[in-house]
């Protein structure tokens, strides 16, 4: 799930995504509300997303409160949280990294760097290894 205001960055990741064949269902949110329903709402997507990509730094919102929910609910704790930012606030870092979340990253600002930047997130994202679901 890619949680991020900014039109332009949504539509990099959709075609970094395609570029690079990533098979993995991607839902979008443009806000925390938007977000918490796909999570938890009326709108409750199955089955939950293993890794969340947020930028808390968006437009009108820090995201951090999206953040400290899902780290408090009992069926979303473990997801794979990636804060990306274009921005450098060492406080939402710091407050970021305290809510142990996977990783702090800067989102690429360059024409074409964005295949890079989704390139090596989807090799981790292969390596590594998840518990199965709920029954």
């Amino acid at each position: 799930m890619l949680i991020d205001s900014d039109k332009i960055d949504v539509v990099s990741t959709k075609n970094a995504f395609s570029t690079l064949c990533i098979g993995a269902m991607l839902h979008f949110a443009e806000s925390e509300n938007e977000a918490w329903s796909l999570l938890q709402g009326d709108h409750k997507i199955s089955p939950t997303p293993k890794i969340i990509l947020i930028d808390i730094n968006q437009n009108g919102s820090s995201g951090m409160e999206l953040l400290h929910k899902i780290r408090n609910h009992p069926d979303l704790k473990s997801i794979l949280v990636f804060v990306i930012t274009k921005t450098n606030n060492e406080e939402n870092k710091v407050a970021a990294l305290n809510l142990n979340i996977a990783g702090y990253l800067r989102k690429p600002v360059e024409n074409g760097s964005n295949i890079d930047f989704f390139s090596r997130l989807n090799d981790y994202w292969n390596i590594i290894e998840f518990a199965s679901e709920k029954k």
